[in-house]
């Protein structure tokens, strides 16, 4: 019953849902915890990460097991980098560029984006990027700047020749890029997060949402919203860009980016998504139907969802898409697409199946793949809004601007028709 005292703590904390990484890992942390403070008790252990802030934040760092690289998902930094060129420069700005990376783990993330403003030519002194983590450990790891080969991954590394030293087995980060970047620990979750703190160009947030429930998501993207300047830019994990319906955001023009425009108060809303009527109206959001194009996470639906006269078959089914959804949201997508296939042949008319499906392809850099997947969707549920979505971008990515308007235009009727269901 303690296990689950702590887990209840490290959500309330951190806003961990114990199911994203499930119940053994969390016992094994704290095992191990309970063996470096010579605690033999669960019960002992409890009290004491609910009175010492040092061993809660030191059994954090062991959850928290961090998987990064530098250029992690090339895209999102492609599109930065031509945001930056195309607009940024371009528009002659006065005032330094701000960036946020959150949560920046060891530092690779936000040391690639310093990369990325030297590459554009933007000057130490013309842009701040914060870099946040609840993680003490990643704080001190990434303030080293000294990383082994596991955090160089793919082909093209020049990179490293132009901005990093050797160092034994290890490289150095030069300091003209170490020093464009200021680390700090906070949690996302805790007030003083936007305390006294200026509003950011572009928020780097991948990854970190899929380990919350549904009510913390919004919460850490209300404070995203509330932190992004009108017109800036959003970069999410494949897997999270649902949790943007029915905010005022614009997918990029730039394929695989996962990259959103802030375009609230502004006069071209040609969205994906409605913008909220007032800031009271985003905090108090009605729950999210158990629908198949809102997969994260599935904590919160497993069980729920299901009505009672579901057959043992289709009740399967529904835990095996579930898993799949699961798996995806924590990057495993040859195996997520393995358990969609599996799903297909026994049950052809999986509408979720093909979405996923889809998103595993658009990953995965095969947009004809992907709109094969998303026109199936839309076959089966001619009012899949996200399908629709998806497919008005891969159109106009491809050049096709008439059907990608035409699915533009489809997506806010069945966005207009799924509210007026679920109102």
């Amino acid at each position: 019953m303690s296990l689950r005292a702590i887990e209840h703590l490290l959500k309330q904390k951190m806003g961990l849902h114990s199911s994203t990484v499930g119940s053994g890992t969390i016992s094994q942390a704290v095992k191990q915890r309970m063996r470096d403070c010579s605690v033999t008790d669960i019960n002992d252990y409890r009290n004491i990460i609910g009175q010492s802030t040092t061993e809660l934040g030191a059994l954090i760092d062991t959850v928290v097991i961090p998987e990064t690289w530098f250029f992690r998902d090339a895209h999102p930094f492609a599109a930065f980098s031509d945001w930056v060129r195309c607009e940024w420069l371009a528009g002659n700005p006065t005032l330094p560029l701000r960036i946020l990376s959150v949560p920046c783990s060891t530092g690779e993330e936000p040391y690639t984006l310093a990369m990325c403003l030297a590459d554009c030519g933007v000057a130490a002194s013309d842009a701040q990027i914060d870099a946040i983590d609840i993680s003490s450990i990643n704080i001190q790891k990434a303030g080293t700047a000294c990383y082994s080969s596991n955090s160089f991954r793919g082909t093209d590394l020049r990179f490293r020749d132009r901005y990093f030293d050797p160092d034994g087995t290890h490289f150095q980060l030069k300091d003209d890029i170490r020093d464009r970047v200021r680390f700090e620990k906070l949690n996302i979750l805790d007030p003083s997060f936007i305390e006294n703190r200026a509003n950011y160009h572009v928020i780097f947030c991948r990854n970190l949402l899929i380990y919350f429930d549904r009510p913390t998501q919004h919460r850490a993207i209300d404070r995203l919203e509330q932190l992004l300047t009108r017109n800036g830019i959003l970069f999410l994990g494949h897997s999270e860009t649902s949790l943007l319906r029915e905010r005022p955001f614009v997918a990029l023009d730039f394929s695989r980016s996962f990259g959103f425009r802030n375009v609230e108060n502004t006069e071209h809303k040609i969205t994906t998504t409605t913008p909220h009527s007032s800031r009271k109206q985003a905090q108090v959001r009605k729950p999210d139907k158990p629908a198949p194009a809102s997969p994260l996470p599935f904590a919160d639906n497993t069980g729920k969802s299901r009505q009672p006269d579901r057959n043992t078959v289709a009740a399967q089914d529904d835990d095996l898409l579930q898993r799949a959804f699961q798996l995806a949201d924590q990057g495993h997508l040859d195996e997520a697409a393995n358990l969609c296939e599996v799903l297909l042949r026994q049950q052809t008319g999986q509408a979720d199946a093909h979405y996923l499906l889809g998103l595993i392809r658009e990953a995965a850099g095969n947009p004809a793949a992907a709109e094969r997947m998303f026109r199936k969707v839309i076959y089966l549920n001619p009012d899949h809004y996200e399908a629709l979505a998806h497919l008005s971008v891969i159109c106009k990515q491809q050049g096709d601007t008439d059907d990608a308007q035409r699915f533009h235009e489809r997506a806010t009727r069945a966005q207009h028709r799924n509210q007026g269901t679920s109102g």
